[in-house]
């Protein structure tokens, strides 16, 4: 059996090696191993659904004539496209599959006979998923002589289910789920969800469970046999640990796609802490050997879309922001594109389950060891991830040993005088990143940190680097965090109290910052970088940039079918971003104030750092946005210029005619600092 699956796979490769286009492009868009290791490779990952269309039309050309049409009525892709050709290497020409026949029309003068359908199924159990005006799935053809089982509620089929014996009529949003059975072995098995009638003007992910263990309450269950509890209903599934087996679906260009361009199998779990008592729920789909080897391999983001390989993403429903907008969190954090601070990259999408519609999310990466992975192009299995709760540390990817160990040194070094305890930290966490992710995370004003929310990753040969994520108590948002003035808390003192849960000393987050910010070199290099993220990065009009581009990919239609489904009642819900913008006009002048106020810093003042020839100036260690900089700094803080040279370069001197590198300089009012490369 395997090495008949391999000599089909094979004869698949070579017929898409001949295409080119979207064929090829499906094919790569799961990397699978060259070895199965004895498993049976599902059809759904080992070919392309635009296989079915090119054997529809290159290997049964007898059967392209008018002869066969019959009466037969053909049934149109909604998007008036090829449901069974689109993509496929042969031609863009537009066909459609019988509602009644089970035959395939082109350009509306010919048709396929159903036996020719019966031979397609034998590489392709379903004609390929989509958006249609309707459809009638024909009667699957065995491939090793079993029996074709199918569900059409998002379950898997199993060895107990109803054989698939005449042609089955799609009449709504259905996810359709096909198993070849040998006995009680599966041969082979495709996953299609079919939409009918159904218009998405955004990218679709769409997910097949089983109804029965999903984890929503309008589906009829709250768990397996649970109708109703109150909340919080912890025998729910949604409070549980648990992980369930589904089948992902992705269509770039929603309702007018061509053809889906990705799926995956893979493992959903609920994330988030009291969202999770939405009805749209926050969810985490995993990629796993228990359901499917390989990455997903496709740009899912435009930011960075060369960064296209994954094994996990979350879909999420904007956390404890449900209720006041669709994109304060991921906006925010898009704010750092450039920066060098590690977030999560993150698109807007309408999701269904089971073909039901479940309304907008936010698609974005998922902060393990794989994000790493992707990002960085660092293998997994080298990366400690951790998360800091309190004085709690945990590993998802890795080890905690080496954080730990950076937490003890921190606690019992003074760094204020010990300069090469100073130097030792260098080598455990990097100071310049630590720097941004505080000017950042003061920005956003959230209250949700830094006694929560704290996630850090370090391999053998590099040090900690913090990530910013889950910003939706930052921004003025008003929903109570123990302790804390959502409009008007000076974050230092937040920082120094510990958060709401009053977190110091030992083991907890806020002493790195007490405990570095003594050290004279540190607070230099936290005030100067804290001034170029607040003049580039975290400003006003980089939110409404970020803002307007955001909620220009979420048409208001698709606003308004998401409201209608999930109404809120408790904010007033600002969809295109105007309190955010509001929030922006002052936050970074009160932020530079509170700055100049906690280090007794003079007024502001424009400083220029520029270089010319095959180098650049690097700013207490920090590159800056471009090789002639001008910005605001505070007076009374030193800079400690570094003159790199790249390509080749070599440093001559500095336009003033000092060679001293690194330089340390005392800025005022105009200066400007220049270094010359030849």
């Amino acid at each position: 059996m395997l090495s008949l699956k391999k000599t089909l796979l094979v004869s698949s490769l070579l017929v898409l090696a001949s295409c080119s286009g979207d064929d090829t492009d499906e094919w790569n868009a799961v990397e699978v191993p060259n070895e199965f290791d004895g498993l049976i490779l599902p059809d759904s990952i080992a070919q392309s659904d635009t296989l079915y269309g090119w054997y529809l039309k290159d290997m049964a050309p007898d059967a392209m004539s008018s002869e066969k049409a019959g009466s037969s009525s053909g049934a149109t892709n909604s998007s008036g496209a090829s449901s069974s050709s689109a993509g496929s290497c042969s031609s863009g020409k537009s066909s459609s599959v019988s509602s009644s026949s089970g035959a395939v029309e082109t350009d509306g003068d010919s048709v396929y006979a159903s036996e020719d359908y019966a031979d397609a199924s034998k590489v392709r159990l379903l004609p390929p998923a989509g958006f249609y005006s309707d459809i009638t799935i024909p009667v699957p053809a065995p491939q090793y002589g079993g029996i074709i089982r199918c569900t059409f509620d998002g379950s898997e089929p199993t060895s107990v289910t109803t054989a698939f014996t005449s042609p089955y009529t799609v009449t709504k949003n259905t996810a359709v789920r096909c198993a070849e059975f040998l006995g009680d072995s599966v041969a082979r098995k495709s996953s299609h969800t079919f939409f009918i009638n159904e218009k998405v003007s955004m990218p679709v992910v769409a997910i097949s469970i089983d109804p029965y263990q999903m984890f929503d309450p309008l589906n009829g269950y709250y768990s397996q046999g649970v109708r109703y509890c109150t909340e919080p209903c912890y025998e729910a599934n949604y409070w549980k640990d648990i992980e369930l087996p589904v089948h992902v679906e992705f269509f770039e260009n929603g309702s007018s796609a061509m053809k889906r361009d990705w799926q995956i199998d893979a493992g959903l779990s609920i994330i988030g802490q009291w969202s999770r008592y939405r009805a749209k729920k926050s969810v985490a789909i995993k990629m796993k050997s228990e359901y499917q080897d390989g990455r997903l391999k496709y740009p899912i983001f435009k930011t960075r879309p060369e960064n296209n390989k994954f094994k996990a993403f979350n879909l999420r429903n904007n956390g404890n922001r449900f209720v006041g907008d669709y994109i304060e969190d991921p906006m925010l954090s898009s704010l750092l594109e450039g920066s060098g601070l590690d977030y999560q990259r993150s698109r807007q999408v309408v999701v269904f389950y089971n073909g039901a519609y479940y309304g907008i999310f936010d698609l974005r990466e998922r902060l393990n060891e794989h994000y790493i992975e992707t990002n960085y192009g660092i293998d997994s299995k080298e990366v400690n991830m951790v998360k800091h709760i309190k004085q709690n540390v945990t590993a998802s990817g890795g080890t905690i040993d080496s954080y730990v160990a950076m937490l003890d040194f921190i606690h019992t070094h003074d760094f204020s005088t010990d300069t090469a305890a100073y130097t030792k930290l260098k080598t455990m966490m990097d100071v310049g990143n630590y720097a941004d992710y505080m000017a950042a995370e003061i920005y956003y004003h959230n209250g949700d940190w830094p006694d929560n929310n704290v996630r850090a990753w370090n391999t053998a040969d590099r040090p900690f680097k913090f990530m910013v994520f889950d910003l939706d108590h930052g921004f003025g948002w008003d929903w109570a965090v123990s302790g804390f003035n959502y409009t008007s808390h000076n974050m230092f003192s937040w920082i120094k109290q510990g958060g709401t849960n009053r977190c110091l000393g030992e083991r907890c987050f806020a002493e790195i910052y007490i405990k570095l910010i003594e050290n004279p070199d540190f607070r230099r290099l936290f005030i100067n970088h804290a001034a170029v993220m607040l003049e580039h990065y975290l400003n006003y009009d980089k939110v409404v940039a970020a803002t307007d581009a955001m909620t220009a990919t979420i048409p208001t239609s698709e606003m308004d079918r998401d409201m209608n489904k999930y109404p809120r009642n408790e904010h007033s819900f600002d969809k295109f971003g105007a309190n955010l913008k509001s929030y922006a006009s002052t936050r970074t002048s009160i932020v530079r104030a509170e700055i100049s106020l906690e280090f007794g810093l003079g007024q502001d003042i424009s400083v220029e750092i520029a270089s010319t020839g095959k180098g650049k100036v690097l700013l207490d260690g920090m590159t800056l946005p471009s090789n002639d900089y001008t910005g605001r700094f505070f007076a009374d803080n030193d800079m400690l210029l570094t003159a790199v040279p790249l390509d080749g370069g070599v440093f001559e001197a500095w336009e003033d005619g000092s060679k001293a590198n690194p330089r340390l300089v005392t800025p005022v009012q105009g200066s400007k600092f220049v270094a010359k490369f030849k």
